[in-house]
């Protein structure tokens, strides 16, 4: 259990804040509410997620009154506005050599949280259902590589990610990896890139120390916050291997399961 009253909250979205992912709102009003609540009192409640700052997360973070939103896993952090307070991102020339290495293991790519995936169409039945909404186009149709502040990467066995981990790691020094999407996807970022890293930056905008400060998630990327908060707490729903970081396991995401833990750590504090 939680053994401090936190000073600030961080959620991740996918998994963890939104409990109604199959409606068009995405969330419940006790999650909506709980946020909102805690950012008018004056204890911040900040969404912290691997998604683009897509108008969907912004006008969540408007509707919450998040003050702050850190996206793509802290390659880009933005006002509650859009306005962009910092960024991270892979160089080009790193960029175009992990699409080199993702063309050859036949992955698909997506870049910047973008709605476009690219490899073989024929091979996405397995994966999840919002690829079905994504634009879908071949390696030769990859556009002119830039930098980036996120590749999203999947198409093999959960055992095919470890060691696609495993190579990029060995080769590249300058970009952080976390396996995602129950072990099937990897997300690969600038090495300055965390959440973990961005919640100690808006910490210091906000004068609170992270030790003071709780982040719920479900995720690989989510534990990468363990140096720096007071408590990483893990959903219930989360992979074994992640729940086993966490300082305490929170309920289900579902049914409101960020409300319920918000009410179970202040109760106790």
């Amino acid at each position: 259990m939680i053994n401090f009253k936190p000073k600030a909250y961080f959620t991740d979205l996918d998994g963890t804040l939104l409990d109604l992912p199959k409606t068009k709102e995405g969330i419940s009003l006790d999650n909506l509410n709980i946020l909102k609540t805690k950012n008018e009192s004056g204890t911040p409640f900040i969404i912290a997620t691997g998604r683009y700052a897509s108008e969907y997360v912004l006008n969540l973070a408007n509707q919450t009154q998040s003050p702050y939103v850190i996206c793509q896993n802290g390659g880009l952090i933005v006002k509650n506005d859009g306005q962009i307070i910092a960024k991270h991102e892979i160089k080009k020339d790193t960029v175009m050599e992990i699409t080199e290495i993702l063309k050859e293991n036949k992955l698909f790519i997506i870049y910047n949280s973008g709605n476009t995936i690219y490899g073989t169409a024929s091979k996405l039945r397995f994966f999840r259902p919002w690829i079905k909404k994504m634009t879908r186009k071949t390696y030769d149709e990859v556009p002119r590589i830039a930098d980036s502040t996120k590749i999203i990467t999947f198409g093999t066995s959960k055992k095919g990610i470890k060691k696609l981990v495993e190579e990029l790691a060995n080769k590249f020094k300058n970009i952080s990896l976390h396996i995602v999407s129950k072990g099937y996807a990897v997300e690969i970022n600038d090495i300055n890139a965390t959440k973990g890293k961005a919640i100690k930056y808006v910490c210091k905008l906000l004068n609170i120390d992270p030790k003071d400060t709780v982040h719920f998630g479900d995720s690989g990327n989510d534990t990468s916050t363990i140096p720096y908060v007071g408590a990483f707490v893990a959903m219930k729903n989360s992979l074994n291997n992640i729940k086993s970081q966490a300082k305490w396991v929170a309920p289900s995401y579902k049914k409101s399961g960020v409300a319920k833990a918000v009410k179970i750590i202040e109760s106790s504090n």
